[in-house]
């Protein structure tokens, strides 16, 4: 047991004598401004590039809808919003060659009507189809 205490003694005089040469490999390093920099240089270059991978994931990826088995072309398209009160709306939305008239809240989405779609997607009969399955609503509205 006597010998271990030796030992460590004789280590520890060892190291301080390295310590007092400036040999010491154990020697603290000391830590300057341009360390400081480079770590928040590399910081915001992080923030920047998760930020371009938002962007073009928003950009790109997000906007374009369902996509089908037929690549380009869209599946899925809303063609039309009505707002009848906050976070309640009417959506009419083309799936597979349907058209859907949904009643969107913030809880629920429910079906109100479907009908057969066109081939051709002009925006003046979605907009009049729209109009007169909202004068239905309408004339219902008023005769309660």
């Amino acid at each position: 047991m006597h010998n271990i205490f030796v030992t460590a003694a004789h280590a520890a005089v060892e190291s301080s004598a390295d310590i007092v040469n400036g040999t010491s490999p154990a020697a603290p390093e000391v830590v300057g401004w341009g360390s400081y920099i480079q770590a928040i240089g590399i910081l915001l270059l992080l923030l920047a590039v998760l930020y371009g991978m938002l962007w073009f994931v928003k950009k790109i990826g997000m906007n374009k809808g369902f996509r089908g088995k037929k690549g380009s072309q869209v599946t899925l398209d809303v063609e039309e919003r009505f707002h009848i009160a906050p976070k309640k709306q009417l959506v009419v939305v083309r799936f597979l060659n349907k058209r859907l008239l949904l009643g969107v809240t913030d809880h629920q989405i429910n079906l109100l009507s479907e009908t057969e779609a066109e081939d051709d997607s002009s925006d003046s009969s979605s907009t009049e189809e729209f109009k007169k399955v909202m004068g239905q609503f309408h004339d219902k509205d008023s005769d309660s």
